[in-house]
């Protein structure tokens, strides 16, 4: 036993003596997505940097970047040096580099605050910050200094270290809930910064985003008004626990979605009643999708064992995009309204499974479980339905984009599909393929292209760039490990808004 140990710390110190960080750096993938991200910021700051104000924020970015680096790499020094001595367990130093997917908790958050809400671009860019390993003061004093040194046109320092500590409570409960297995470190934080923005940052009266957020601030007061049940009822009782935390969610949630939430000073559950009866279109839209659900639902659980995992997954990005071009293009506000609703619909359905409430906790378990693929089993969450339904709605929410539901509905499916079926040349680095990508750019670009010409999507943009947001998409999507429901729609709605009028 001492042996293999000793064998073992041998082929780690000579790994070690061999690992270097521009050979991690360097990866032929690693180049890929980082020239992409790149060609997307260099369009966005010669369009956008006009004035000092846009100088200054481009300025600001830069140099958290910088200091993301330095910070990183000072933080993989320090730790290398004390491996394996001091009482500390030798690992490879490979472990001690951020993950390259860091990289996107710079991109994503700063780009799409840059284009739709650019006084929350130095918060988010700080807000990065809590995925480095170090103590949780220590980042919250760093995002603190980050966001002090970056507050010279905004002036919203008191709010922007509100968020940098919601932020970090937030990443803190999802790191609990996954046990950094349904979603990593990257995601976590992903997913924090992006309830942190929809629940505090973003002020928008837009009736869709309040649908959103008031009903999010619901669920989360009913989960947490839960949590302190759970601890007080034991869990042999499984039934009674059941019927305390259903009866609770059920009163708590519509109680705290009245009294956050008041539309033409009506009651939201009349209001929502009145806005669909009133109109003859939404009444078709809703028994459209009762209708499309009710039949497709148990036709695809019969026909299931006939189809590969892979494909029976993907059957239900074809569903999303037939059920909302079509109604969108009749009453956007109602579509939008509704995949609010959806969203937090589908993390309460999440809720109930990942519990096991009886009696539909089960039964939901072993429906969705047979569509889970590797990262759905990883950990107790769920995510590929979650993720699905966010990356249809980021954009679609956003400025009402249909890029989430072609480059999921269309290009995700399809080089999926081809790749498992056909693919035999494999990007560097990843399981995908070549074809699965040409699949991809062939398939999202001739979408884009009938939903412009067809129903005037993708407007102040030419045909040469369509294309090319297929083209980066798809090598992007090729090239990254990064999920591609939350990646590829985020990615495509930057580079169409950096493209128009180019």
């Amino acid at each position: 036993m001492a042996s293999d140990s000793k064998t073992e710390n041998d082929t780690i110190r000579k790994n070690n003596e061999e690992f270097w960080v521009l050979d991690e750096c360097f990866k032929t993938e690693r180049v890929a997505q980082a020239l992409i991200l790149g060609v997307t910021v260099h369009l966005a700051s010669s369009k956008f940097m006009k004035t000092s104000a846009d100088t200054a924020l481009f300025t600001g970015a830069s140099t958290m970047v910088a200091a993301f680096l330095v910070g990183s790499y000072v933080n993989y020094r320090a730790r290398s040096r004390d491996n394996g001595i001091n009482g500390n367990e030798l690992k490879h130093v490979r472990e001690f580099l951020p993950s390259f997917n860091v990289l996107y908790l710079l991109y994503l958050p700063f780009m799409l605050s840059m284009l739709f809400q650019r006084r929350l671009a130095p918060i988010n860019c700080a807000l990065a910050f809590n995925a480095i390993d170090m103590p949780f003061v220590l980042r919250w004093m760093l995002e603190a200094i980050l966001v002090l040194i970056n507050d010279e046109f905004y002036h919203e320092m008191s709010r922007n270290l509100k968020a940098i500590v919601l932020n970090g409570c937030l990443s803190y409960v999802l790191q609990g809930v996954g046990h950094l297995k349904s979603f990593d470190i990257v995601e976590c934080n992903l997913f924090s910064m992006l309830l942190t923005n929809v629940l505090y940052l973003i002020n928008s009266d837009e009736l869709h985003f309040q649908v959103l957020q008031k009903t999010l601030i619901a669920f989360l007061a009913s989960v947490s008004v839960n949590c302190v049940w759970s601890l007080i009822l034991p869990k042999r009782f499984r039934w009674l626990r059941s019927i305390v935390l259903l009866a609770s969610f059920a009163a708590v949630f519509p109680f705290t979605i009245i009294q956050t939430l008041t539309i033409d000073g009506q009651n939201p559950a009349v209001w929502l009643v009145d806005y669909i009866s009133s109109s003859e279109s939404r009444t078709k839209i809703l028994g459209f999708w009762l209708l499309c659900l009710l039949i497709l639902i148990p036709n695809i659980m019969v026909f299931k064992s006939n189809m590969s995992l892979n494909t029976s997954r993907k059957v239900w990005h074809f569903i999303v995009m037939a059920l909302i071009i079509g109604p969108l293009q009749i009453d956007p506000q109602f579509v939008k309204i509704a995949t609010s609703g959806t969203v937090v619909l589908f993390l309460i359905v999440e809720y109930i499974r990942y519990l096991k409430l009886v009696p539909a906790g089960e039964y939901l378990d072993e429906k969705l479980r047979s569509f889970a693929d590797f990262r759905d089993e990883r950990g107790p969450i769920i995510i590929s339905y979650i993720y699905l339904i966010v990356g249809v709605a980021t954009p679609l929410l956003i400025n009402g984009s249909l890029v989430g539901v072609v480059s999921l509905g269309v290009g995700d499916s399809l080089a999926s599909i081809v790749g498992h079926k056909w693919g035999r040349i494999k990007w560097p680095g990843t399981n995908k393929t070549v074809e699965g990508t040409c699949a991809f750019i062939i398939a999202t670009a001739a979408c884009n292209l009938i939903l412009q010409s067809q129903i005037g999507e993708f407007p102040d943009i030419g045909v040469a760039n369509v294309i090319l947001t297929a083209v980066l998409s798809g090598i992007l999507e090729g090239n990254s490990v990064l999920n591609d429901n939350i990646l590829i729609p985020a990615f495509m709605l930057i580079t169409t808004e950096v493209c128009k009028g180019i």
